[in-house]
């Protein structure tokens, strides 16, 4: 007789729980994580350069220097790209990007950060200034703006130069924003890193005249 009513209670008891539904929320999905990929190395072809160079990461804000997708909506206003972020904090990826261009287009003899080429000929420093969808008017765009100093690395600055773009998104859903962060950024890195080849190779032409003088 126990045993029966212990089967039968198990029975009643599995028959319950197959009819109940949670009533718990559904996790919400998880977000979209963006990097920032390497610029187009083909369009920066050309001969080989003698110096090694360090790229350190960049300096930003507290606005900034998140993984967070910082969004312009009014002068002296930021807020964040909602259902996105980037896949780690921004001044690191911009630095690995940097570097990666620098990687495939294989024109100076070493590049890193300073765990990868603790001594090298250039130190290449930069602060972002902007890194943000602005959103004005009606009007979107990703804007990028960097400020880039060339140095030995011990206090003497050699060359300095600000970099910027402005790409239009069409909409401010993560997929778009996105698309034109993506534009952007391959306009300035591009730039950036054909000026180090121009600024470097003229430094090691004034060295090796004054050694040769």
């Amino acid at each position: 007789m126990t045993r029966f009513f212990l089967y039968g209670f198990a029975a009643a008891l599995a028959l319950f729980a197959s009819g109940c539904v949670s009533v718990l929320p559904e996790a919400a999905p998880p977000k979209p994580r963006f990097h920032i990929a390497a610029a187009d190395a083909g369009a920066l072809s050309g001969p080989r350069l003698s110096f090694s160079l360090v790229v350190d990461e960049p300096r930003a804000t507290r606005v900034y220097d998140s993984v967070r997708i910082a969004v312009a909506s009014a002068p002296g206003r930021i807020e964040y790209l909602a259902g996105a972020e980037w896949a780690d904090r921004a001044p690191r990826l911009f630095q690995t990007a940097v570097i990666q261009t620098f990687e495939d287009a294989g024109r100076i003899l070493g590049v890193g950060d300073r765990t990868a080429i603790p001594v090298a000929d250039l130190v290449l420093q930069t602060d972002i200034r902007r890194m943000e969808l602005k959103v004005s008017g009606g009007t979107r765009a990703a804007d990028v703006s960097v400020y880039a100093r060339l140095s030995d690395g011990k206090g003497t600055v050699y060359a300095a130069r600000k970099f910027e773009a402005r790409m239009p998104a069409s909409s401010t859903e993560p997929d778009d924003a996105y698309e034109a962060f993506d534009a952007a950024f391959d306009d300035v890195i591009a730039d950036l890193v054909g000026w180090v080849y121009e600024e470097g190779e003229a430094l090691k032409g004034e060295t090796s005249a004054s050694l040769s003088g």
